[in-house]
């Protein structure tokens, strides 16, 4: 008996990078063909993307509707996937239920919203900054030291599905 696909989930931050969320998913950062395939470019309302104090990593606050936060719609294909995840999130953060919309090839929202979990933060708040958090900072800076720090380690997930 096959076990029933796991939620999407929007992504927003270090797992945006595909060679970290290869690693996540796969235990392989060269890997980025096989996790390409799972996202979409994707927004969420409502939400803010702050840099936290003394970390690489962003965290997502819910804030005004107009507010957005662009990332990732991640379709996981098994709970191992998903376990992985929730692993690698660790306990700072707590998934909760969104409505995503999807980006086309040619860079057009999708009318239909997906719903999606989304990891906001749940630490501390005097972690939070108002600073905003890029990708291309992190991918430029600091993703080759998380893959270094990484290599040779695997998160536990379930056995496969």
């Amino acid at each position: 008996m096959s076990s029933p696909t796991p939620r999407p989930v929007f992504l927003y931050g270090t797992l945006c990078a595909q060679p970290l969320l290869a690693w996540a998913l796969t235990g392989d950062a060269s890997n980025t063909s096989a996790v390409s395939q799972l996202i979409r470019p994707a927004r969420v309302h409502g939400y803010s993307r702050v840099s936290l104090r003394g970390r690489d990593y962003p965290a997502a606050i819910k804030h005004e509707p107009h507010s957005l936060v662009d990332g990732y719609l991640l379709m996981l294909e098994t709970t191992s996937q998903r376990k992985k995840l929730d692993n690698f999130e660790g306990k700072a953060f707590k998934p909760v239920s969104v409505a995503v919309t999807i980006f086309d090839s040619e860079n057009k929202p999708q009318e239909k919203t997906v719903e999606a979990d989304i990891s906001i933060w749940a630490g501390e708040e005097s972690a939070l900054t108002t600073d905003p958090w890029e990708l291309e900072v992190f991918e430029k800076e600091r993703l080759e030291a998380w893959l270094d720090l990484f290599q040779g380690v695997k998160l536990v997930g379930e056995s496969e599905d």
